[in-house]
């Protein structure tokens, strides 16, 4: 059985039409979605392996006492560290006691806790803030922010609305499914 005259039914855009003329405007949208969606999908694999391995989470700030670096609306990605990591101008996460929200601020002092080798007590200041905060921290281990960009987290923060995210899925699939379609023949 010969296979000269066998075309396929349907093909990837990608795929060199038989003919040898270019791919339609069509059939490179295709493909760039197709791209694009890849990208996005890769990021997040590599973003949540990482974060498995190493620990590492997003903060979001919420009020400007980091201002001007990491002003209200920044994202800022941070990683575990023990407390004899630690260094003066660190920027860390702390629980407050008492409060359900965390406070991300500069350490300006770190002394030893008495006793406790493992230990360190901070002392915080946000960087717009014209006081340290009122008590300092016992840590053993905290987050401390590897880097931090304006803006980004009031995208994290909206794009997590219902909204967004039906929309965000709904988009997904739509490129997912056009860029699977078969193509047309072409027509001689």
């Amino acid at each position: 059985m010969t296979t000269a005259g066998l075309r396929p039914r349907a093909r990837h855009a990608a795929a060199a039409p038989a003919d040898g003329s270019r791919p339609s405007t069509g059939e490179r949208a295709k493909d760039i979605g197709l791209w694009v969606v890849g990208v996005i999908g890769f990021v997040a694999v590599i973003w949540f392996v990482a974060s498995q391995l190493l620990g590492l989470s997003v903060i979001v700030f919420r009020t400007g006492s980091m201002a001007p670096a990491l002003p209200q609306g920044a994202a800022a990605v941070s990683a575990p560290v023990s407390a004899d990591e630690l260094q003066i101008g660190d920027v860390i996460t702390v629980q407050r006691s008492g409060d359900a929200l965390p406070v991300t601020h500069r350490i300006i002092a770190i002394d030893p806790v008495a006793g406790e080798a493992d230990q360190r007590s901070v002392v915080l200041q946000g960087d717009d803030n014209e006081t340290p905060d009122q008590q300092p921290y016992v840590v053993s281990e905290t987050d401390r922010v590897l880097f931090g960009m304006p803006g980004a987290g009031a995208a994290l923060v909206a794009l997590q609305t219902p909204v967004a995210l039906g929309a965000m899925t709904l988009v997904l699939a739509g490129v997912i499914a056009w860029g699977l379609w078969p193509a047309r023949e072409r027509e001689m």
